[in-house]
């Protein structure tokens, strides 16, 4: 039977599309941070999974083309081929957009102009507040800007995911190596251990909030951040923040006036927003 060769084919096929993707899916798994590196790799499995319906297609119409038995092989032309390819890419893109290969394009694409205009306003004026202390004490800006910051040089621009990239410098003699990124500095792992929870579909700056606030909230320091309990609220997630008070990474955190100072400040700006 003619058809048991072009489904092995498309079998074969399958199995290269997706140890292809794998291999091109995994290749940043190498720049995160030890703990971040398994949950990478299997979600880069995940991912490469997506391909076989492409290499199953392509790999059935190689089985078809070169089949010995198949009648109009003698007649098969190049043109027959180019249409092949163009029907196979026609498929491949319809099934990407079903699945949501295309859609981390578009979310960078909206994550490039969403900086410019985004504003934590869906929240209460001292969370809001509390937020942008954060901010500024992680990256020297509660500005827009802040969403794109690498931990120790330059920026990103595409919000489909964390932009998992390690950096390296010296602080107080110690040389210290991160992934940390964006306004609130999350590192590889958060991202890994938040993202799924949440149901992130980029590291936009509202996702980026959201994975702020869900530390807040494991921290238990929500209420008292609503009860004006600053000094309280920040040495509960100061554990998180190594820009924070009540925590010993040695990273020349703020002071506490620091930190209070910028808040006062925040706080009348998003009462006025009210």
């Amino acid at each position: 039977m003619q058809i048991v060769p072009i489904f092995i084919s498309g079998l074969v096929g399958a199995a290269c599309s997706i140890a292809f993707s794998y291999r091109v899916a995994s290749l940043p798994c190498g720049l995160v941070s030890k703990g971040a590196d398994t949950v990478c790799q299997v979600r880069s499995f995940g991912k490469a999974l997506d391909s076989w319906k492409f290499g199953f297609i392509v790999g059935g119409l190689g089985g078809l083309i070169l089949s010995p038995r198949h009648q109009f092989l003698s007649r098969f032309q190049p043109i027959h081929l180019s249409t092949a390819s163009l029907i196979t890419l026609g498929i491949y893109f319809s099934i990407s957009q079903s699945t949501g290969v295309s859609s981390a394009s578009l979310n960078s694409l909206r994550g490039r102009v969403s900086t410019s205009s985004y504003s934590p306003y869906p929240y209460s004026p001292r969370l809001s507040a509390f937020l942008a202390t954060i901010r500024w004490a992680e990256t020297g800006t509660s500005e827009p800007e802040s969403y794109r910051t690498l931990v120790f040089n330059g920026t990103f621009n595409n919000f489909s995911t964390h932009p998992l990239k390690k950096q390296c410098a010296p602080i107080n003699g110690k040389n210290v190596c991160s992934t940390a990124a964006g306004a609130y500095q999350m590192l590889d792992k958060s991202w890994y251990d938040i993202q799924p929870k949440l149901n992130l579909k980029d590291f936009s700056p509202a996702s980026q909030d959201k994975m702020a606030i869900e530390y807040i909230r494991r921290n238990n320091a929500l209420s008292d951040i609503e009860a004006g309990r600053f000094d309280t609220a920040m040495c509960k997630v100061g554990r998180v923040w190594a820009s924070l008070i009540c925590n010993s990474y040695n990273q020349n955190p703020r002071s506490i006036k620091e930190l209070r100072n910028y808040y006062q400040k925040m706080l009348v700006v998003y009462e006025g927003r009210k």
